[in-house]
């Protein structure tokens, strides 16, 4: 049985139509994630070029369309669903290939070319909502492979003065009429006279998400004919706004713990099994939620995710069985569990909390970093020792987030960014010698006033390592345990000193100044 179903069928506080809506964003999730997941799996190397393009458009446009139902969804139910609006760390080479992925089969299918021109000192990250700033490029994009009969579109992407972000999307077509000109922006802004079909909604959304990342909209059509859409995002609306500290630049390490996987679709069982394979860990697989407790009961597992809509028995029943039932050979009560689920309001998600769950991650799986980043949470909650969670920091990792360092210097602007930085210096300095002070004199006081202040610090400037660290280590002072504060200690120091010594590098780098 589904979570609140007979809440679905007879709807308390909310409308039927909001009910039947979240039931059918239910199964939309579902349906996405089997064609995300069959994609994912595919082979696309054994495939030719065109066939490979063409896949790769379908696995980019399925990926949107899971984000874009998830704003829908919140539309009609007036909740935010787990994809809000909020800006996060997006890996930007990254997503502009995917763009490019997508894009460029389509305009081969309508005998046209997609030209991605890419600048080589554009920044790796920025801090923006990815969402909106897809939507914008998918109907620039859309727009002018409408209206080209033949030649290219282009998407360029360039860094200009004072660090302005700029996407320019060109096309060889007849340009803008006066006529469409003079209803740029407005809905269903398209002349009567227009040959080509559409409603003219296109760029009244782009306008609109423009303004909701802080961007700025140009228009023109090209001396040698075409159009010309550029986007402006200034410094202070791409390097910061990262809101939660993102875990993409690191995944647990999971190397000799053994998962349960109850999950009754195969395609994603097979997802799920490759992702723990990067990821370290062996699995056992369940069909149903019977057989995940048959499996409870003759192994023994450091990790449990755990499918809520399954048959026999629900996950709902088997995650409230796992915490009420003492006769497992392990510690079940405290097993973290990861519930998946393609329901997504907070009613369903209070149920799953309620029912024993540490976390929730919703269908479908859209990357392993975002697959990682959920099993780190959890975690992080359930397991009080940073060391149960030994992460592994892939190669360069910085000590120090380059994209929330920038959001606090944009911030503080020209005349102030260099007194920031060396007082951010001095306080991370001063946090340091009382951490010190504090393990020298087991003054458990001290710590946790020290470590307060280091949890504040790091999440500044994104440190999400030493931000996790600081965290514990509060936690162990808070509880005056020993055993817990002595193996931190080093580590936490040690992630101080690197933080510094990067403060330092970025403030003589930045003022061409020397480090007192």
């Amino acid at each position: 049985m589904t979570p609140t179903e007979s809440r679905h069928s007879q709807p308390e506080g909310k409308s039927a139509v909001s009910a039947r809506a979240a039931l059918l964003g239910h199964d939309i999730r579902n349906a996405v994630s089997d064609i995300i997941g069959g994609l994912a799996l595919a082979d696309l190397e054994q495939l030719d070029d065109a066939s490979k393009q063409q896949l790769q458009r379908a696995r980019s446009a399925s990926e949107q369309l899971a984000r874009l139902s998830d704003e829908v969804l919140a539309l009609v139910t007036g909740e935010a669903g787990p994809g809000d609006a909020q800006p996060r760390d997006l890996n930007f080479v990254s997503f502009l290939k995917d763009v490019e992925a997508r894009w460029a089969a389509h305009a081969h299918s309508h005998g046209l070319g997609f030209i991605l021109d890419l600048a080589a000192d554009l920044p790796p990250m920025i801090g923006t909502n990815q969402n909106a700033l897809e939507r914008i490029l998918a109907n620039l994009i859309g727009n002018s492979m409408k209206h080209t009969k033949a030649g290219n579109v282009t998407l360029s992407v360039g860094i200009g003065a004072r660090e302005t972000l700029h996407l320019t999307v060109r096309d060889d077509g007849p340009g803008f009429s006066e006529a469409a000109q003079s209803l740029l922006f407005e809905r269903g802004g398209r002349p009567p006279e227009s040959e080509t079909p559409g409603t003219g909604m296109g760029l009244h959304i782009v306008h609109d998400l423009v303004h909701q990342i802080n961007g700025r909209m140009e228009v023109r059509n090209r001396p040698e004919g075409g159009a010309e859409v550029g986007i402006l995002l200034p410094r202070a609306a791409w390097a910061p706004g990262v809101s939660v500290p993102g875990r993409a630049d690191k995944l647990p390490d999971l190397s000799g713990w053994t998962v349960l996987v109850a999950e009754d679709n195969a395609t994603n069982q097979l997802l799920i099994r490759q992702m723990l394979d990067t990821l370290g860990a062996q699995c056992l697989i369940a069909a149903d939620g019977r057989e995940a407790l048959e499996l409870l009961n003759s192994h023994e597992f450091d990790l449990a995710l755990i499918d809520i809509e399954m048959p026999r028995l629900s996950g709902l029943d088997l995650i409230r069985t796992l915490r009420s039932r003492e006769e497992f050979g392990f510690a079940a009560d405290t097993l973290p569990v990861l519930a998946i689920t393609a329901y997504v309001l907070s009613a369903n998600r209070d149920e799953i909390y309620e029912a024993g769950a540490d976390g929730i991650l919703a269908k479908p799986i859209m990357s392993l970093e975002a697959f990682g980043e959920a099993i780190s949470a959890i975690l992080d909650k359930s397991i009080g020792s940073i060391g149960a969670v030994r992460p592994i920091e892939k190669p360069n990792t910085p000590a120090v987030s380059a994209v929330h360092l920038d959001r606090l210097l944009a911030l503080a602007g020209d005349k102030d960014a260099q007194e920031l930085l060396d007082r951010l210096r001095q306080d991370i300095g001063n946090v340091r010698a009382g951490v010190h002070e504090g393990l020298q004199r087991t003054d458990f006081a001290l710590l946790r006033g020290r470590t307060h202040v280091l949890i504040s610090l790091a999440g500044a400037i994104g440190s999400a390592e030493l931000q996790r660290v600081a965290e514990t280590l509060n936690d162990a002072a808070h509880q005056k345990d020993l055993m817990l504060i002595q193996p931190l200690a080093p580590r936490v120091l040690k992630l101080i000193d690197d933080v510094l010594l990067m403060l330092d590098t970025e403030y003589s780098d930045r003022f061409n100044a020397g480090v007192a």
